[in-house]
């Protein structure tokens, strides 16, 4: 686009001279820089001041940055709009009138500068208040009053608010959630200037009432204020079996930084731990913990809690280790292998074969962490069906205790020969007769009775033989009586490191058997907990880069549930104070 600019110099005589500049360009820029297309070499002029463009519906001017206050159209300030054939762009003291196009030029612009920069300059500085001195209010008066602002703003008023005028203890004594809920009268928070950061999301429903965990001024956060609501909050360790007061003794608020925003308020850092852990063998004494740095590279070798005892429900810590694996005796006689076979399991009464995957048996728990215990009858009903008369195949004995099943077999066969209809070759004839018909002597009552105690005897044989509940359970004979069977109490621990803490849900993406080798598993007693290397190949340190970083707290809690509360502390400690 060619755009012709006019500029008009007013000579002493008062006659005008006249510059003419063909320039090509898409856009016009007004301003002092020599790159502009419409150069305004004045002082009070910006470098880029604006753009006129050339649109569909004529040309508009556009202010840019600050040149938006230096800049007015037709005597109007306003820096950007449309400008028509005549419209004037005032620019610092220049007027650019736009004229009718000429010649070859799509756009005319004439310049002229009508306001002197000398007489400008003079008129601002004699309307001005430039130095303290000009004004009415001394340096010492405004000093003292900008304090008395200060004071008032920053200290007094956030003080009334937050703790009330003269009350004391008493404004103190309020319910901690009436606090926290309590509505405040004015627009703006008075101590809106004490805060230094937002609070964190699981405080911000009381982040609008300081004096709820601020309970005197300019005292720090007390532990009982934390305990109020955190009451089940334990210690790390236990204070009357390891003497260490950098840990007993702590303050809350020594760990848990608020007004950090979302950022957590629990520690997240590996510095954390390994400022005790690095060295536990010699801090903590007779602790039977080892040293640990980082997880990655620096970190023993897991110690599974399994069952040593069944009956007895005792428990040991062992060693993962591949020379001598760890077992447990939870009493059960089942196999991972056989219920894991590539080629499926047959399934009783369907002839047919089911390949069985994890998840059959194992189900997760509501929040997918961990799993849910396996249940007889859930999980194994459907092929162990504790049948026991192949004459009513639909019948099946409790998975309960000996005298349970003892008392279910005398009681089927006992009903059976005394209402008769037994479809059994073996059964005398006042058990086979036909329901409904006559009543028993007194002779055909012991003769079927006599019946039905042999056929719960010779049950009671096969239930509690390899065949039935020997497939799974230790069962021994305890006498020469016909139902004298004990079977050995069944106890399965539910996580091998109770401790650490693991999220199953998190760990969807591997297989189950790619942890666990389960399928190469013949006996029950085996612990199918992988070693920690199984978990390095995907887990780092903290600073880890081609793995996952992780730190202590990934897997461990810091407060343990099996250590005494903290509260008994601050209990005591306000005893101790009177």
């Amino acid at each position: 686009m060619e755009v012709l600019v006019r500029y008009l110099t007013k000579k002493r005589d008062g006659a005008i001279a006249t510059r003419d500049a063909l320039v090509t360009c898409e856009t016009v820029r007004f301003g002092r820089s020599t790159d502009n297309e419409v150069e305004l070499p004045a002082p009070g002029v910006l470098l880029h001041e604006g753009v006129l463009h050339k649109r569909a519906g004529g040309l508009f001017f556009e202010g840019e940055g600050e040149g938006r206050n230096n800049v007015t159209i037709d005597g109007q300030p306003i820096a950007s709009g449309p400008v028509k054939i005549g419209s004037t762009i005032g620019v610092g003291p220049y007027d650019v009138i736009v004229l009718l196009p000429q010649g070859e030029a799509e756009i005319a612009l004439s310049v002229e500068l009508v306001r002197p920069v000398g007489d400008a300059l003079t008129t601002l500085r004699n309307n001005s208040v430039t130095r303290l001195e000009q004004s009415a209010i001394g340096k010492r008066s405004l000093g003292w009053g900008a304090l008395a602002v200060i004071v008032l703003a920053f200290l007094i008023w956030p003080l009334i608010e937050t703790y009330g005028i003269g009350g004391g203890d008493a404004a103190l004594s309020k319910n901690p959630i009436e606090m926290a809920l309590e509505t405040k009268t004015w627009p703006i928070a008075a101590d809106l200037a004490w805060v230094t950061g937002p609070v964190s999301g699981p405080h911000k429903f009381f982040a609008q009432n300081c004096s709820f965990c601020h309970e005197r001024p300019f005292v720090r956060v007390q532990d009982s204020v934390c305990t109020a609501c955190h009451a089940e909050i334990n210690f790390h360790v236990d204070p009357k079996v390891h003497d260490l007061p950098e840990v007993t003794t702590a303050l809350c608020q020594s760990c848990h930084k608020e007004h950090q925003g979302a950022a957590p308020i629990t520690r997240q850092d590996q510095t954390f731990c390994s400022s005790c852990h690095q060295d536990i063998e010699r801090v903590a004494g007779d602790t039977k913990l080892r040293d640990v740095t980082s997880f990655g590279t620096d970190h023993p070798e897991f110690n599974p809690t399994v069952v040593v005892d069944a009956a007895a429900k005792t428990f040991a810590r062992v060693r993962l280790d591949k020379a001598n694996w760890p077992t447990e005796n939870s009493n059960l006689t089942f196999t991972h292998k056989k219920h894991l076979n590539p080629q499926g399991i047959l399934v009783p009464g369907k002839q047919q074969r089911r390949v069985m995957d994890c998840a059959d048996c194992h189900t997760t728990d509501g929040g997918g962490t961990g799993y849910s215990p396996v249940v007889m009858e859930d999980h194994c009903s459907d092929c162990h069906l504790l049948n026991f008369e192949p004459t009513a195949p639909t019948r099946r004995l409790p998975h309960g205790s000996v005298e349970d099943v003892t008392n279910s077999l005398r009681e089927f066969y006992g009903d059976l020969a005394l209402r008769g209809g037994a479809d059994v070759e073996d059964a005398p004839a006042v058990v086979r007769r036909r329901p409904g018909g006559r009543s028993l002597s007194q002779e055909e009552r012991l003769e079927a009775l006599a019946w039905a105690d042999k056929a719960a005897r010779d049950a009671g044989a096969r239930v509690f033989s390899r065949s039935a509940c020997g497939t799974c359970h230790e069962v021994t004979r305890t006498g020469d009586g016909p139902f004298d069977y004990a079977v050995a109490p069944v106890l399965v621990v539910d996580r091998w490191l109770p401790k650490g803490r693991f999220d199953h849900s998190q760990h969807s993406s591997p297989g189950c058997v790619d942890c666990h080798a389960a399928p190469d598993s013949a006996k029950a007693t085996d612990v199918l907990l992988p070693q920690i290397e199984t978990c390095q190949a995907c887990h780092g340190g903290e600073a880890a880069v081609q793995r996952v970083p992780s730190t202590c707290v990934s897997c461990h809690d810091f407060h343990l549930d099996f250590h005494p509360p903290m509260r008994e502390r601050v209990r005591n400690a306000r005893v101790e104070d009177g």
